[in-house]
C-alpha cells in the first residue's frame, strides 16, 4: 500500500488557524504586563524631562546671583536681565530680588519694590529652589514662576507659561495615547483629565514641588498592542510553524511506518550489492549487502531513516531475514560466481540477541552449509545491550562459527566498546569505518596513527582487515602503503543492483588471482576469499 498523501484536509487547516490566533491572542495578553510597566517609565521620564528643562533654564539666570546684584541697581540690571529672557525660549518675565526677598528689579516694570510672599521664603529656606503657580501681577493669567536663590546674594524668579510644562510631558506621553496632569505645588496646572480611566500612576519630582500623574483607558492599551502587533504574529507564527511541523514529523512516520510495513509485500524493497575489492589483484572478493527502500511516490527513502523506523517498529528481524534470503538467492543461483565470494550481512544486536535467531537463520537456508559458509555477519560495535543480551549474542555467534559462518566487526572505532567488546566474540574480520579514512589528504594526516593502531590491533589479533569509505586514489594510496588489502567504497565501485553487480562478476572472473593469496593449501578450493576472510 504506498504512502497516504501527506496533506492537510479542511479540518487540519481550520485546527492551524484557530491555533495560530489562540497563539496570537495569547501573546498578546503577554504584553499587558509591559504595557504597564511601559506607561510607568515613560511617566518618570516625563518628569526627568521637565527636571532637566527646569535646570537648563535656572542655569541660564545663575549669574544673577553669583553676587549681589542689588548693589547695581536696576538700572545696570535691566537690560542684560531682558536680554536673558528674550534668549531663552519658556521664560516669558523675569525678576530679581535681594537677600531680604524684596524685589527690586523686573523686565516688565524695570525698578519695583514688593516682598516675597512668606510661604515662598519658607520654601527657599529648605531648598534655595522652589515653584510657585499663581497669577500674574501683569498679564492676571496664571503661571508657573521658578525661583531659586543661593542664600546670600538675593535671589531670581522666572515666570513660566504652564503650556510649556505641560508641551514638555506631553512630548513623553500624548503619543502613546496617555491623558497626564502636571501639578506644581499640588495644583493641577491643566485640569482637564477625563474620571474615565483603567489606571493610573503618579510621580514626583526629586528637585522641585512638581508631579506628574498619568492615566490610560483602553484606548492606550489598544495603541500598545497595535504598537507591538509583529510580536504577536512573531510568536503565533513561529509557534504555529513548530505545531505544523511536529505534526507533519508525525504524520511522515506514521506514514513511514505503514508503507514500510507493507513495503515487503509490495516489492518496493530491494537488496543492492558494494563490493568488496582486494587492491592489489583489483578482484571482487565479496560484497556488502545493502537493503535500499525504493517507495512509488516518495522515491528513495535513506536507510538513515527506514533502518532506525525499522528496530523502533519492531521491523527489524524481517528486514535481516528478507536480506538474508536475497543473499542466499544471489549465491544459490550463481554458484560458479560465489566459488571463492562472501556475501556479508548486516545484524543488528537486537537481531542477534533473540534466542530464536540461529534457528531462524538456519531454516531460511534449509541445510545448505555450504551457502551459509559464503555469508559474513557483520555485527556492529555501536549499541547498548544488556548482560544477558550480550550472552545469548555470544551463544548465537559461537554456533554460527561452528558452522563455519564468518563474523565481523562493523564500523570498528565509532563506539566505547572497543577491544573489550573484540575479545569477548568469535570475530575473524574487524571493519574499520570510512569516518577513519574520510580525513585522510596526506600521509601525514592526523587521524593516521589511529588508523594504524586498528591495522596493528587487527593482525595481533588475527583478523583480516576491510577498509570502508574509500573514495578517491589518494586514500588509496596511503592505506596500501600501510598494508591494507581489501577496500570497500565508492573509488572501485557504489552499491548497486543484483543484476548490475551479478554482470560485474561475471567481467572479473578471468582476471588474474595468486592462490597463495586468497586460499590457504589445507583448505578446499571453494573457501579461498572467504577463508582469506
Amino acid at each position: 500500500m504506498p504512502f497516504p498523501q501527506i496533506s492537510f484536509k479542511y479540518n487540519d487547516g481550520v485546527k492551524t488557524v484557530l491555533f495560530f490566533l489562540f497563539s496570537f491572542f495569547m501573546s498578546m495578553l503577554l504584553l499587558v504586563p509591559f504595557a504597564s510597566v511601559h506607561y510607568e517609565n515613560v511617566t518618570l521620564n516625563a518628569v526627568h524631562s521637565v527636571e532637566v528643562k527646569l535646570d537648563a533654564i535656572k542655569s541660564d539666570f545663575q549669574k544673577f546671583i553669583a553676587q549681589d546684584s542689588s548693589e547695581k541697581g536696576c538700572p545696570l540690571m535691566v537690560q542684560e536681565l531682558r536680554q536673558s529672557v528674550f534668549g531663552t525660549h519658556m521664560v516669558k518675565e523675569a525678576a530679581l530680588f535681594d537677600s531680604s526677598g524684596l524685589f527690586y528689579c523686573s523686565t516688565t516694570d524695570g525698578s519695583v519694590s514688593f516682598q516675597l510672599f512668606e510661604s515662598i521664603e519658607r520654601r527657599l529656606e529648605a531648598t534655595n529652589t522652589t515653584l510657585s503657580y499663581s497669577r500674574a501681577a501683569v498679564t492676571g493669567l496664571k503661571s508657573i514662576m521658578l525661583i531659586f536663590t543661593n542664600g546670600k546674594n538675593g535671589g531670581v524668579s522666572l515666570l513660566i507659561p504652564p503650556k510649556y510644562i505641560y508641551d514638555v510631558v506631553q512630548s513623553e506621553l500624548g503619543k502613546d495615547d496617555i491623558h497626564t496632569k502636571v501639578e506644581v505645588i499640588g495644583r493641577d496646572i491643566n485640569p482637564s483629565v477625563s474620571s474615565r480611566y483603567l489606571s493610573h500612576k503618579r510621580f514626583k519630582s526629586k528637585k522641585y514641588p512638581l508631579s506628574v500623574t498619568s492615566y490610560i483607558d483602553g484606548l492606550y492599551y489598544f495603541q500598545y498592542m497595535l504598537n507591538y502587533i509583529w510580536f504577536g504574529f512573531l510568536i503565533a507564527g513561529v509557534s504555529t510553524v513548530a505545531i505544523v511541523f511536529q505534526q507533519h514529523k508525525r504524520l511522515v512516520q506514521r506514514s513511514l511506518g505503514f508503507s514500510l510495513n507493507n513495503a515487503l509485500d509490495q516489492g518496493h524493497l530491494h537488496v543492492h550489492y558494494q563490493p568488496i575489492v582486494d587492491q592489489r589483484s583489483k578482484e571482487v572478493v565479496g560484497c556488502e549487502s545493502l537493503l535500499r527502500w525504493n517507495d512509488p511516490i516518495e522515491g528513495a527513502v535513506s536507510p538513515a531513516i527506514f533502518i532506525p523506523l525499522a528496530e523502533n517498529l519492531g521491523l527489524i528481524e524481517d528486514l535481516t531475514y528478507f536480506v538474508l534470503s536475497e543473499a542466499l538467492t544471489l549465491i544459490d543461483k550463481n554458484p560458479e560466481l560465489f566459488e571463492t565470494r562472501y556475501v556479508s550481512v548486516n545484524i543488528s544486536r537486537k537481531v542477534a540477541s533473540n534466542a530464536q535467531f540461529f534457528d531462524k537463520v538456519t531454516s531460511i537456508f534449509e541445510g545448505k552449509t555450504e551457502e551459509l559458509q559464503k555469508i559474513v555477519f557483520e555485527i556492529t560495535e555501536n549499541g547498548e545491550c544488556s548482560g544477558e543480551n550480550m550472552k545469548q549474542i555470544l551463544l548465537n555467534l559461537q554456533k554460527f562459527s561452528a558452522l563455519g559462518v564468518k563474523i565481523a566487526v562493523d564500523d570498528f572505532g565509532t563506539g566505547y566498546a572497543g577491544l573489550d567488546f573484540v575479545r569477548q566474540f568469535p570475530f575473524s574480520v574487524l571493519k574499520i569505518d570510512r569516518v577513519f579514512v574520510k580525513n585522510i589528504t596526506d600521509e601525514s594526516s592526523i587521524g593516521l596513527p589511529l588508523l594504524e593502531s586498528m591495522i596493528q590491533l587487527s593482525k595481533s589479533l588475527d583478523m583480516k582487515l576491510i577498509v570502508e569509505g574509500v573514495e578517491n586514489e589518494l586514500q588509496l594510496s596511503v592505506l596500501s602503503k600501510m598494508g591494507v588489502k581489501y577496500i570497500q567504497g565508492f573509488y572501485f565501485h557504489k552499491p548497486m543492483p543484483r543484476s548490475e553487480f551479478i554482470h560485474l562478476l561475471k567481467k572479473n572472473v578471468g582476471q588474474p588471482q595468486t592462490a597463495s593469496e586468497h586460499q590457504p593449501a589445507c583448505e578446499p578450493e571453494y573457501l579461498g576469499n572467504i577463508q582469506s576472510l
